[in-house]
This record gives C-alpha cells, structure tokens and sequence, in this order.
C-alpha cells in the first residue's frame, strides 16, 4: 500500500505546482476574481459555464488520477475527506460534503478564496457567485462517483457573495 505524502504530491517543481504529477495553477484573488468578472462581464451566461467546465474537468482529472494511484482511498468517505483536504489544502476554502450519494447531495462551504476575493473587490453581490466551487464540486463526485464530466449538475441556493452566512450547493444528476 502506497502512503500519501503530501510533500511529494503536492510540490513545486521548478516554477511549476503539482498534484499527483499533474500541474496545477495557483492564482491570488485578484486573478482569480478578474477572470471571474471579465468572463461575467463579457461572456455572460456563456462565460459563467465555461468557468464551470473548466474546473470541473479539471479537477475530474486530477482526482481520477489521484483515485487510481492510491488504491487505499476506496470508501465514499475516504474519497470525500481526500476532496475536501485537498480544496482546503489548494488555498480554495473549506468544503463540507452532506448526504452525498450518487444521485447527489448537499454540500456546506463556510469560507471561501472566492468570496473573500469578490468582496474585497467587488462588494456584495446580488447573485450567486461560486462558479469555481460549483464545477470543482461536479468534477469531485464524478470522480468519486466514476461518472464522466457533465454528470452533475451544481445549484448555489446560499452565497456569502450575496452576504448569506455561507455557500449552500445542492448537486442533482443531470436530467437527458
């Protein structure tokens, strides 16, 4: 049985930050939230679901590949704990996953590299706004779960964007 190191899968190498040999990006709020309002701004609702994809692909293959290499993380509560460890550990917030099945669930974040970006910069928000959280959410369970990308579907009912006491997400398999 191979032990997770934390050291060794989550490095930098060179310039560049990996997890589990796959290289990542790591950007400060101002990045992050910039990106965020011009996709907003420019793109609209287009923009918001690029976002969206993007990060759920993304994080469905990296946790995919991290799944296969540590055979030991097996359990749907393992796999969770893994998720939210590694969200956590990223700089992203905290996560907290609540009947979570494969049909879906909820799923509680109190604080989040987001939020605290769009609202030092932008103030409170009208709408939700936790497009990153929501496709990071979809491609977690769908690694979990072994359901390709597009499988589920991430609601904000709850934003702290919005001044909300915290981030609420319902997730439901995608109606074909």
């Amino acid at each position: 049985m191979t032990l997770f190191d934390w050291k060794s899968e989550l490095a930098r190498k060179g310039h560049r930050v990996v997890l589990s040999g796959q290289p990542i990006t790591m950007h400060c709020h101002h990045y992050n939230i910039n990106l965020q309002k011009t996709l907003e701004d420019t793109l609209g609702d287009e923009g918001v679901q690029l976002l969206f994809d993007s990060v759920e692909q993304a994080n469905y293959h990296g946790l995919k590949s991290l799944f296969s290499q540590y055979t030991q993380i097996k359990t749907l509560k393992s796999k969770l704990e893994m998720a939210s460890i590694l969200y956590q550990n990223s700089g992203f917030g905290v996560l907290h996953f609540h009947e979570i099945g494969p049909e879906g669930g909820k799923v509680y974040s109190p604080s989040s590299h987001h939020v605290t970006g769009w609202l030092a910069k932008h103030a409170r928000r009208d709408t939700p706004g936790c497009h990153f959280a929501r496709g990071w959410i979809a491609g977690a369970l769908e690694a979990i779960f072994q359901y390709e990308p597009g499988h589920f579907v991430v609601d904000e009912q709850q934003c702290k964007m919005m001044r909300d006491e915290e981030c609420l997400f319902t997730v439901n398999r995608r109606q074909r």
